[in-house]
């Protein structure tokens, strides 16, 4: 008598990727939140927003590539924004500190045109549109997920103690949430909320990689300063008409 072996199941075809499909769903996404944003903002506030979210996740693309995790993809998030994926996570959080930071930096360069339009027109809603760019790459710097901040300044205050961090995370987190709600951004504030509840579940906030040495975590710091230094001068310069018309004697205009 012999025994009969069912033949094992096939796997499940896996669909490679589709060109046609990302563009169409890029486009989709990104005139969702174009939209979503005009209908409460204004077209410039739109124009302004969904220029300065590619530059910024267009940063953390070529961060990642250079980086040795690319290819990176960027996705625009109906409603909410942006995002940037590697295709393999960084393997230590030095890498990932870099990653994180590239976004709100390289984000500030979606300022200049905006300038330039206003040293050439004098006309203030260019200036705000620029406003609207530095403030977002600031806030994208506050240390509570799924924020930028998280993944540029967590490790460092992770390595001093786990616990600082997750206070940390905490704190900010509620801090941010409380000011979407008063402005009325619920789906930004449900947006936080649910990462800083992810993470205090998680335990912690990044995969296991090699941690930060003592030079790393000295430059982590030092480089997460200095972000948020440059994304405050450029809220500080947006707000300054002054500062800009030294841009429009320079122009000639």
């Amino acid at each position: 008598m012999t025994e009969e072996t069912a033949p094992a199941p096939e796997a499940a075809p896996v669909r490679p990727p589709s060109p046609a499909r990302d563009i169409v769903w890029g486009l989709v996404s990104t005139a969702l939140l174009a939209g979503w944003i005009a209908l409460n903002m204004g077209w410039l506030a739109a124009v302004a927003i969904v220029f300065g979210v590619f530059v910024h996740e267009y940063g953390h693309v070529l961060a990642i590539n250079a980086l040795g995790c690319g290819p990176g993809r960027l996705q625009i998030v109906p409603f909410l924004g942006g995002a940037a994926y590697p295709a393999r996570a960084p393997d230590t959080e030095f890498k990932g500190v870099l990653i994180a930071l590239a976004g709100p930096v390289f984000g500030l360069i979606a300022l200049a045109p905006l300038l330039v339009a206003f040293a050439a027109t004098g006309q203030a809603r260019w200036l705000g549109g620029a406003f609207l760019i530095a403030v977002i790459n600031l806030i994208n710097l506050a240390p509570a997920p799924p924020l930028d901040g998280s993944k540029a300044f967590g490790p460092a205050l992770a390595r001093i103690h786990p616990w600082l961090e997750r206070a940390a995370l905490l704190v900010v987190g509620a801090l941010v949430v409380l000011w979407a709600v008063t402005r009325g951004s619920w789906i930004f504030a449900l947006f936080v909320g649910l990462g800083v509840l992810g993470a205090l579940q998680r335990g912690g906030l990044r995969p296991l990689t090699r941690r930060l040495t003592g030079a790393e975590w000295a430059g982590s710091v030092v480089l997460y300063a200095g972000a948020v230094a440059l994304c405050l001068s450029a809220v500080a310069l947006t707000l300054d008409p002054d500062m800009v018309e030294g841009a429009r004697r320079l122009l000639g205009l």
